[in-house]
């Protein structure tokens, strides 16, 4: 029921989903820092990849040098050289 009024309240107000939504939202700073709200779960991390789950699918960062830095219940940041990342399997870049 909480979830109903959420996004009625949301919609009425104009917010933008990453505020009252679950999906993650993700910010990159340059290639080297990059912070993931919203995540589920931390399904591997090496210094060449990094996989999350999320509310969306599976996110994947790949680089060098991937560091955890900060892992919060919401939130976490990953530092190194990012070179690519993906959804689910189609990547961007």
């Amino acid at each position: 029921m909480f979830k109903k009024i959420q996004t009625s309240v949301g919609e009425v107000l104009d917010f933008p989903p990453d505020v009252v939504g679950e999906g993650p939202k993700i910010t990159i700073i340059g290639r080297k820092q990059i912070v993931v709200e919203n995540y589920n779960s931390i399904l591997n991390f090496s210094e060449e990849e990094i996989r999350l789950e999320t509310a969306e699918g599976d996110i994947y960062f790949r680089g060098k040098g991937l560091m955890l830095k900060v892992i919060l219940a919401t939130e976490l940041q990953i530092e190194g050289e990012l070179t690519s990342f993906s959804f689910g399997g189609g990547e961007m870049k």
